[in-house]
Formats: structure tokens, C-alpha cells, sequence
């Protein structure tokens, strides 16, 4: 099942050595990073993984995600409370992005197990035209009600 949540990427060039993307998932409170665009977008998309896959698998409520146009690099940035703390960003090159992940991937209770089930005539007609797999399609809905 494919999910997406936004993501803000904070790029940092302050050290004044390597600079590099920060970036936060402010749905699940969570933080990574990466050496450029690509590396932090596939670093937060393992870390969406990680972390869906983490709450399913240990029956917790997943997040619903936030509405990418309500966020905003400075209202959302992670330590703006912090007093020990610098976060600094250069927020010309800083961004924020919705982040995919295909979490059946990520999930390791993912052994099948076989279940019988009784579905209308109608449902099993309409499912075979169109040529659905009905144990994925289940599998999917299961999440989905979470």
C-alpha cells in the first residue's frame, strides 16, 4: 500500500563545511537527513517506512497526514522551542515535499496466512472482471480502517 505524508527539507550550509538537507516528518515527530535532494527524499521515505511499519506491526494509531498546504517551514520547524538548541537553515533552498513509501515493503509480519471468507455472488463476479486480487485488496482495506 502506497502512503504519503509531507515532509519539510531544510537545507543547511551553515557549518560551512559539506551542506546538507534536514529533513522532518512533522506527522510522526521524526527527523533524518541526507547528503542532497535525492539522498533526503530516499531517506525520508525509509524513515516513513520505518515508522508506519513500526506503528501497524506494534498496534498503534498511525497518524493522518497533514494537508501539505497548511505547513510551513518556519511555523513547523522542529526545535523552535528548544533554548539549548540552533536550528538553522537557508530558506531559499529549503523546501517542502510530499514523501511516498510502498509500506508492504517495510511490514515483516507480511507471512501469509490462509483465511476462508464468504463474499456476495455479485462481489465475487465484479472482483474477477476486474481482475483484482482479493487477498490484497482486503489486506488493503484492513489498513485503511485503521
Amino acid at each position: 500500500m502506497l502512503v504519503s505524508y509531507p515532509a519539510l527539507f531544510f537545507f543547511d550550509d551553515s557549518d560551512g563545511l559539506e551542506a546538507s538537507y534536514q529533513v522532518y516528518i512533522p506527522d510522526l515527530d521524526a527527523m533524518t537527513q541526507g547528503r542532497d535532494i535525492s539522498d533526503s527524499i530516499f531517506m525520508a521515505s525509509d524513515l516513513l517506512g520505518i515508522r508506519l511499519a513500526d506503528d501497524i506491526e506494534n498496534e498503534r494509531s498511525i497518524a493522518e497526514p497533514s494537508d501539505i498546504n497548511s505547513l510551513s517551514l518556519v511555523e513547523n520547524r522542529p526545535f523552535q522551542n528548544a533554548d539549548d538548541f540552533k536550528f538553522a537553515f537557508n530558506a531559499a533552498k529549503s523546501f517542502i515535499s510530499m514523501v511516498s513509501v510502498e509500506l508492504d515493503e517495510y511490514l515483516s509480519a507480511n507471512e501469509p496466512i490462509k483465511k476462508t471468507l464468504t463474499i456476495p455472488k455479485w462481489a465475487d463476479k465484479l472482483g474477477k472482471e476486474l481482475h483484482l486480487n482479493f487477498s490484497k485488496t482486503l489486506t488493503d482495506a484492513i489498513v485503511e480502517k485503521r
